[in-house]
């Protein structure tokens, strides 16, 4: 938020009114720099000097002018502020116009909040209550219908509104800030309604008679004094030092979500206390009655009003832009609200926005993203999932938006056993009601759209070769029932979909294509993807440190196809370099080639690949005698490795305590740019990866849609594919994600 001297504005010093688009409202432009150059939020501390000059009628520019801003996460960039409509291209400013503007960290942008003890937070008003014998049922009855609340809208927001829509993705730094602080709200005023129930008794339980009293009391309170008070107090709270203090955390969110509205300094909450308090605090102290059933009911529907304000929609009934209806100044939209995050200066009031019209601070605001989505039926590639265990299920996110990214949630007292027993209890209901699982879709390359859909498929599934006939009907049924309602003909197999024991390598799945009635004739195309997972694995290791002069690698999962295609390349373009691969069974036949069935053997080498997952505790067995062990740089001895690179999906990471110089690194990971126009919307979410990363196999059948490949990427990799996807994707932008040792 810029704080401006304005010496030629009346309305000094809340003059910017649409701050994004120029310095203050009386029309003298100095707009911001380009969007990959800065990006400016609303937590002030900007400094100006020549201000009279910035700010005198004739427009001119000053000479020496000094501009600090403050850089927030990707939400509050100017990137998004240019999807939110806020930002007037025509008149940007040249580089050397801006080049004295810096940008400086902002006073919020590093906040962490450590979630650990939110439970114990949550138990404590229970404590308190026992020590001073008040009831709990109110406090406790009243914050988990809050909390159930904002879950449930969060929910319905995502499955009906931003679900589809790839123009409006939330970066995972707000997602992840707004994850960790949406409830401290909720809970502080449950420690808040402790002394009010001691010392106004009356206030929480009055005779029930007076609800329906009680309720209209609150009501005519709202309006009367809370609506007002909020709008003084939000302008209060966009005063540069109380915008750079507090409210400024609120507006790291440019692109909403509904509990955004939950988002706010710890201090803030206290002035909302102070604000909201009277809807039915004063009802008390004039009549000496109210009930906590109406201070319940209060909390929650203005929760739900306040999460439909944030909510990412543009809702336009005639009674709200019909230009006499009195619904526009009584009961606000979400592009009302959304105006307010994307002008800043603008669009102050609570719920009703005749104090807005009233004091000159309304705005317009008109949200054109969804315009522009391609047409809802329109699906030219799906790639089919599975689930991949109880952590998969929660980074769905019907159930935890907040999940969506980040690694998988491991259950480190869990077995396997009883965490795949329970996931297939939950597939075997999910098929009584559901034949698949779709995920978000994402637009290729501006013109394609692609979409994730999970079979009802759990572990289990995949570990019984009595169910393999069964996945492989599945996955059929999905293709048959997407070719016929969206004309989908491309289709990718991820991770176990395509195991060689279950189909093949996908080359039964394709076999059943072409020899059932209905898909014989349109033109199916299944693709495995395997042949850019294995450029990606060769690159990840070529590109190693030392590469070049590594003599030796141990490898774990070399007989299956994408282990098969790295060794023959590297056997190819390295060809002194020896290969240890741990299995029974011999696939490969070449001199610098041996075998094992000793896993052990990898400590003998200082660089380990892991194609297939045996399971953490056959690595803790074959590990444990060695646990403590020596391995100084001078001797190497009496361990040589250093680095285990894992491609295996998903990555479960080794318990390697005692070996203090061997790394584990998940690698086949590709990162895309986040302003990329190969792929839009929420390609990544579901995969235990961080946002604008893909796997391979994923990546390399979308550019097989994108090339239009008229056959089937099944079976065997070959070589020579494998340098011409890899070529094509650096084309697109892709790269793999980068090792940090």
């Amino acid at each position: 938020e810029f704080s401006v001297d304005c010496d030629a504005c009346s309305m000094h010093p809340l003059c910017s009114d649409v701050l994004p688009l120029q310095l203050c409202s009386c029309s003298h432009n100095f707009h911001r720099d380009n969007a990959d150059e800065i990006a400016i939020n609303s937590l002030g501390g900007t400094n100006i000097s020549n201000k009279s000059n910035m700010c005198m009628p004739n427009n001119k520019k000053p000479e020496a002018a000094t501009l600090t801003s403050s850089v927030g996460d990707a939400s509050s960039s100017s990137a998004a502020i240019l999807a939110n409509n806020a930002y007037n291209n025509s008149t940007r400013p040249t580089k050397d116009e801006t080049k004295h503007i810096k940008a400086v960290t902002s006073t919020h942008s590093d906040h962490v909040r450590n979630t650990k003890y939110d439970l114990l937070w949550f138990l404590g008003p229970a404590l308190i209550c026992y020590a001073l014998n008040t009831s709990i049922v109110p406090i406790y009855a009243i914050g988990i219908a809050r909390i159930i609340s904002t879950r449930l809208t969060l929910t319905l927001h995502y499955l009906f509104f931003d679900k589809d829509n790839y123009l409006n993705k939330l970066p995972q730094k707000q997602l992840q800030r707004e994850g960790e602080d949406y409830v401290v709200g909720t809970i502080l005023h449950m420690y808040a309604q402790i002394p009010l129930q001691v010392l106004f008794p009356g206030m929480f339980f009055s005779d029930p008679s007076v609800i329906a009293i009680s309720a209209k009391r609150a009501l005519i309170a709202h309006v009367l004094l809370v609506e007002p008070l909020y709008y003084a107090a939000h302008r209060w709270l966009h005063l540069p030092e109380n915008m750079k203090s507090m409210h400024g955390f609120h507006h790291l969110s440019i692109s909403t979500l509904p509990s955004t509205s939950l988002v706010q300094n710890f201090h803030e909450h206290f002035v909302y206390i102070a604000v909201f308090g009277p809807a039915f605090f004063a009802p008390f102290l004039l009549y000496g009655e109210m009930h906590w059933t109406i201070i319940g009911a209060y909390l929650v529907l203005f929760d739900l009003i306040n999460a439909y304000g944030h909510m990412n929609i543009k809702y336009r009934h005639p009674i709200f832009t019909f230009k006499y209806s009195p619904f526009q100044y009584l009961f606000y939209t979400p592009e009302f609200h959304l105006g307010h995050h994307a002008f800043f200066r603008a669009n102050y009031a609570l719920f009703m926005p005749i104090w807005d019209h009233m004091f000159g601070s309304w705005r317009k605001y008109t949200k054109t993203d969804t315009d522009k989505l391609l047409p809802a039926n329109k699906q030219d590639f799906v790639f089919i999932g599975h689930n991949a265990g109880l952590a998969h299920f929660l980074t769905c996110p019907e159930w935890d938006v907040y999940a969506a990214y980040g690694p998988f949630r491991t259950f480190k007292y869990l077995p396997y056993s009883v965490e795949f027993l329970f996931c297939n209890l939950v597939g075997a209901f999910c098929r009584l009601i559901m034949s698949c699982y779709t995920c978000s879709r994402y637009m290729i390359n501006e013109t394609l759209i692609g979409r994730v859909i999970c079979i009802c498929r759990t572990p289990i599934d995949y570990i019984k070769p009595s169910r393999y006939p069964l996945v492989n009907k599945d996955i059929v049924k999905l293709i048959k029932s997407q070719n016929k309602h969206y004309g989908t003909k491309c289709f990718g197999l991820g991770n176990l979909n395509k195991m060689k024991q279950v189909n093949d390598g996908g080359q039964l799945i394709s076999d059943m294509v072409k020899a059932d009635p209905e898909l014989k004739d349109k033109d199916i195309r299944v693709w495995t993807g395997d042949t850019m997972t294995a450029a990606s694995v060769y690159h990840q290791l070529s590109e190693l440190p030392g590469f070049d002069t590594l003599d030796s690698i141990f490898f774990v999962g070399a007989n299956g196809k994408i282990g098969n295609a790295v060794c023959k390349h590297l056997l190819t373009t390295k060809p002194n370099l020896k290969i240890r691969i741990y299995s029974l069974s011999h696939t490969l036949d070449h001199p610098n080639v041996t075998y094992t069935s000793d896993l052990a053997d990898l400590l003998n080498h200082r660089v380990v690949v892991l194609g297939k997952q045996l399971g953490v505790r056959k690595y803790s067995k074959a590990l444990s005698p060695f646990r403590g062990a020596s391995s100084k740089k001078q001797e190497l001895t009496p361990y040589k490795c250093r680095v285990i690179l894992d491609y295996t999906v998903p990555y479960i990471p080794i318990d390697l305590t005692g070996f203090h110089n061997i790394e584990h690194h998940q690698i086949a990971v590709l990162e895309t740019s986040p302003d990329s126009n190969f792929l839009k919307g929420h390609f990544d979410i579901g995969f235990g990866l961080e946002q604008h990363q893909i796997y391979p196999c994923h990546a390399g059948c979308i550019i097989n849609t994108l090339y239009d490949r008229k056959t089937d990427e099944v079976g065997e990799i070959c070589v020579k594919d494998m340098i011409t996807m890899w070529k094509r994707g650096q084309e697109l932008g892709l790269r793999n994600r980068p090792l940090k040792f």
